[in-house]
């Protein structure tokens, strides 16, 4: 079985979790992010990102997320999953995938997630540049109360 939500090195995609999981009859749409390492002049031309996470905690912020997007937008299924180590540019490294009734909540919740998830989820990332340097990234800060 699939996890709803999955921190690690292991990477299953869209297609293996779709053929897992039973839509319902009463869902007509589906929505999937999928986050990509890029190379751009603009970033320093990335050759790789290298992601660490605290797991235990990630997957229990992700679950809430999971849940926070359940309940507000009324879909009917989320998945969140990041992959950690080494992810080279053009091959996903994060995945959301909400299935809900309808495309405008589906949207929401799956937008939800994913910027949720670079909020709260203690998961980072070095950047490796195509000149081998190495710099690690900051997080996106949480909005103030």
């Amino acid at each position: 079985m699939i996890p709803r939500v999955y921190v690690g090195h292991e990477w299953f995609g869209a297609e293996r979790i779709l053929s897992s999981y039973k839509i319902p009859p009463d869902c007509g749409a589906q929505v999937l992010f999928l986050g990509i390492p890029r190379s751009a002049p603009e970033d320093g031309n990335v050759s790789a990102l290298y992601y660490e996470a605290y797991p235990e905690m990630a997957l229990k912020e992700m679950d809430k997320i999971r849940q926070e997007a359940i309940n507000k937008f009324g879909v009917k299924e989320v998945f969140i999953h990041h992959r950690l180590g080494l992810v080279k540019v053009g091959e996903p490294s994060f995945l959301v995938l909400a299935v809900g009734g309808h495309r405008e909540e589906t949207f929401k919740a799956c937008r939800y997630a994913v910027d949720e998830t670079k909020k709260r989820a203690p998961i980072w990332k070095k950047e490796i540049y195509q000149d081998g340097n190495e710099r690690w990234v900051l997080g996106e800060k949480k909005d103030a109360p």
